[in-house]
């Protein structure tokens, strides 16, 4: 029989209360906020407040505490010991700093994971894991969402009407578990629930599923399992891939809204919900997470021993500008309000190599971020930790817990920048015209993303790095970009780019169909159209859904082998591909853009465009190696907007009547302003890693 409280969660879980709407948390003339992490419970007492005060001196504006503090929290069942938490929110707030209190689920104590051993993930391998670290413990449980919810209650209740807790961050990094999925028994029963929903009957499963291929037929839900790679002699099904990522990226938004219903539910509802995603990370969809949280944050640590290679030999130390303003750009129009919730601070100890961030580096991400419309950023962390698993993870002080360190200096110079740029906001300010012109809707899928890894069909496509060729593309054209899923609205956007859409039905056609038709300007890419959303090929022939639409037709598409290049000409100059070609065949009112200059069919296009009503719709067949062709089309389809020519990643955006630029070149870069404009925060010419702000 269900306990009162089980049956309460429930319905709190089936209806849940809608996030509190308060414009005064974030308020427009603060424009952007930063803070930093704090982990008292691995600190003397007596050191507390000291360090309190050096987050202010160094011009910290809130703190974050307790993600991780389970055990502190509640050191035996139902003996929650809050007080040494209320002592650091008492002596932030003495110091002058804002609080964000944290849920500590990513990190259950040994108590209960000795008592309930069932609550732990199972890896692919059936290991059920271990006390001893942290995101062990399986989202699906019964069990443990039961304790979560009741150490979530408890610290609502005694903070939830807190006038100096300004707001709460749900578990860690919820992007996947530290073994990436759960092979639990309770996580298979929650899968197989979400199957029994979705198709109703077994009948309409195996159809969907495709069951006929290698007589994988089911005859009831109960004996289907997770798709696991280690279970089976070849790949497992595709489709039920597909429908695992679907059910987990919905389990994970499903448990942010248990515990944000709980914490509201119990006195939260003055402050402010988020939880901190994973930068480009897959497996989860913060957009399903739009009714539950208000404000929508990322983890992101720029520089960890990557080459970045587009960013010339400076890289590895500056980071990538585009997947950063990619992130911003995607999670500020959920609901218009994001941020960093974990910025890196200087050397990480994470990394296969953990180099030093370029000097200036990190006072230009905190800096991107402001030009990318954050209205939050906050460092993770504040001292470097003196034992533990993250001891070599820099923080903005260095061992002594006093002096400031590298980054934490630079983070003091990107406070102080915010309270100089604060004396010059402008409340009336106005987006430029020439500016709007250019406002493109870059639309994702995560369906998409899914259903091609399962499927590459070379292991030189890289779904990212194509995204990203498009987007380092807008940007260097300085298009204000929106990545948005294709439910929103786009008759707002006078350009629409659609990369690498594999999934598409009728619906969407008919959309991109009447937005063209309508004077907007779409962009699609190659992998476009091949399927239909089950992740099947529709009986006709290749990709012809797409047909009356691009106004050519895609007999065949090509892959080429390990380093073997093909070619691709347009406007006289060459250009290099090797993973992906689409060969086209336009029909008559369709313009080619781009041809094959080798292969079996050298003279075919690789790109075309045609006029649809009062717009246009471009596509653009061929993945290539730099992107540089891709770079070229586009600025063909933007050329009545005048766009800027901008060496890519060198980043510059409009927000709040400031221009912001931000440099993750290898090379100095000039600022496209005029010359007699005063710049406040920088130079006219830009170095590697640096910034500069003016307004016009």
């Amino acid at each position: 029989m269900k306990s009162v409280r089980a049956l309460v969660a429930l319905a709190l879980i089936l209806h849940p209360p809608a996030a509190v709407a308060a414009p005064d948390w974030f308020p427009h003339s603060n424009m952007m906020t930063i803070g930093v992490y704090y982990y008292p419970e691995a600190w003397p007492e007596s050191q507390w407040a000291r360090d309190m005060a050096n987050m202010k001196g160094m011009g910290m504006e809130f703190v974050h505490m307790g993600e991780f503090a389970w055990a502190f929290m509640e050191p035996e069942e139902g003996n929650f010991q809050f007080d040494w938490l209320e002592k650091n929110v008492a002596l932030a707030s003495q110091a002058g700093l804002k609080v964000v209190l944290c849920t500590p689920s990513a990190t259950p104590p040994i108590w209960l994971t000795r008592k309930h051993p069932e609550i732990l993930m199972v890896d692919a391998a059936g290991r059920r894991m271990n006390h001893g670290g942290r995101q062990q413990a399986d989202w699906s449980s019964p069990v443990y969402r039961e304790y979560v919810n009741k150490i979530d209650a408890a610290l609502a209740n005694r903070f939830g009407h807190d006038p100096r807790v300004w707001g709460w961050q749900i578990d860690n990094e919820l992007s996947h578990y530290e073994k990436e999925f759960s092979y639990s028994p309770a996580a298979t029963v929650k899968f197989r629930a979400f199957l029994r929903e979705k198709y109703g009957t077994i009948g309409r499963f195996n159809t969907d599923w495709g069951t006929a291929f290698w007589s994988m037929v089911f005859q009831n839900f109960d004996q289907i399992e997770i798709p696991n790679q280690l279970d089976h002699p070849a790949l497992p099904n595709p489709h039920a891939q597909l429908d695992f990522n679907r059910w987990f990226a919905r389990e994970a938004a499903d448990y942010l809204r248990m515990q944000a219903t709980t914490l509201r539910r119990n006195g939260a509802t003055g402050q402010w919900i988020t939880t901190n995603y994973m930068a480009m990370y897959p497996n989860v969809d913060p957009t399903l997470s739009t009714k539950d949280l208000d404000l929508f944050t990322w983890t992101h640590y720029p520089v960890h021993g990557d080459l970045f290679p587009e960013n010339g030999p400076l890289g590895f130390r500056l980071g990538s500008g585009a997947v950063q303003s990619f992130m911003h750009d995607f999670m500020r129009p959920i609901n218009g309000i994001s941020g960093l919730m974990e910025l890196q601070p200087g050397q990480v100890n994470w990394g296969a190599i953990n180099p030093w961030p370029q000097p200036g580096a990190i006072h230009m991400w905190i800096l991107r971020a402001f030009g990318a419309g954050a209205r939050i950023v906050c460092t993770y962390r504040y001292r470097q930790p003196a034992f533990g698993n993250e001891q070599y993870h820099k923080g903005l002080v260095e061992t002594d817990g006093v002096t400031p360190s590298p980054g934490g200096r630079e983070f003091s110079e990107a406070a102080a920048d915010m309270v100089k740029l604060r004396a010059q906001y402008r409340p009336d300010a106005k987006e430029p015209a020439a500016h709007a012109k250019r406002r493109t809707a870059f639309l994702i899928n995560f369906d998409n993303r899914w259903d091609i890894e399962i499927h590459k069909q070379t292991t030189r496509w890289d779904t990212q790095a194509h995204w990203m060729k498009y987007y380092r593309a807008l940007k260097s054209m300085m298009a204000p970009v929106d990545v948005v899923t294709e439910d929103r609205d786009l008759s707002q956007y006078p350009f629409v780019v659609a990369p690498a859409y594999q999934l598409a039905d009728a619906a969407l056609i008919a959309k991109w169909t009447a937005y063209a038709r309508n004077g907007g300007h779409l962009v699609l890419t190659a992998r476009t159209g091949q399927k239909d959303r089950r992740g099947h090929f529709p009986e006709t022939l290749w990709a012809q859904q797409i047909y009356p639409l691009i106004g050519a037709r895609i007999p065949i598409y090509d892959l080429l082998p390990g380093n073997i290049e093909g070619h691709v000409t347009a406007d006289g100059v060459r250009h290099t591909w090797g993973s992906w070609a689409d060969v086209l065949e336009p029909e008559p009112g369709t313009t080619t853009l781009a041809t094959y200059a080798d292969q079996f069919y050298a003279g075919k296009a690789a790109a075309v465009t045609r006029k649809l009503g009062k717009g246009t719709v471009t596509y653009i067949g061929v993945d290539t190696l730099t992107g540089d062709l891709e770079l070229a089309l586009l600025r063909k389809v933007y050329a009545a907007t005048a766009p800027a020519s901008l060496k890519p990643d060198f980043l510059v955006d409009w927000r709040d009547g400031f221009w912001v630029a931000t440099n993750f070149t290898s090379t100095p870069q000039p600022i496209p302003a005029r010359p007699t404009t005063q710049l406040l925060i920088g130079t006219r010419t830009v170095p590697p890693g640096g910034v500069a702000v003016w307004q016009e």
